[in-house]
């Protein structure tokens, strides 16, 4: 638990408005719950860092099924609405806001580690290596749904669904123009 402090607590110090804005909350008490990992709570000091609770209770949880925690992480601009809030709304909101726009200075800490030319070329690495996992990724789904919708056509393209939809629509309006035809011929006789 104290590692999860401590890191978050760095990240915080290299974003001050966040601290800034958490330090309004002070006292309170959030937990991050994603299954699989487990649940992290922290009470916020009167800085804006964060500190262990101490037997609190959280006043805000926010929590996420894997698959949403997964997307959140790796989608940018991060969606927030697939994280869900749970207690005190408005300080979960808050704490969300915060944690979707921290930023951690990795290039920073490396180069405090190592020096400015390593430090740099490793947070280089870091950074091309990730595009590259995020774009096999996204290319490996693009070439999996084209294999589904037009090689083994298992699932309908959305022109295929969007045209269906307007015939289905279009069938409707002439059942109810049909059934009030019906119902004025059956009111003359």
């Amino acid at each position: 638990m104290q590692l999860a402090v401590s890191l978050l607590n760095h990240v915080l110090a290299q974003n001050p408005g966040a601290r800034e804005r958490l330090a309004s909350f002070s006292g309170l008490c959030f937990a991050l719950d994603g299954f699989p990992l487990p649940r992290f709570a922290f009470t916020i000091t009167e800085d804006g860092s964060l500190a262990a609770p101490r037997g609190q209770a959280p006043d805000a949880v926010l929590s996420a099924s894997p698959d949403a925690l997964l997307a959140y992480l790796l989608v940018q601009p991060r969606d927030r609405s697939l994280i869900r809030i749970h207690g005190y709304h408005a300080f979960g909101e808050a704490v969300a806001e915060v944690l979707s726009g921290l930023e951690w200075e990795a290039e920073e800490d490396l180069a405090r580690l190592f020096g400015d030319v390593l430090g740099h070329r490793l947070a280089a690495f870091g950074r091309a290596w990730w595009d590259w996992r995020l774009k096999s990724a996204q290319s490996l789904a693009r070439a999996l749904a084209e294999f589904l919708t037009e090689e083994r056509p298992w699932l309908a393209k959305r022109a295929d669904i969007e045209r269906f939809a307007a015939e289905v629509a279009s069938l409707a309006a002439s059942v109810e123009q049909l059934e009030a035809r019906i119902a004025r011929l059956g009111g003359r006789g």
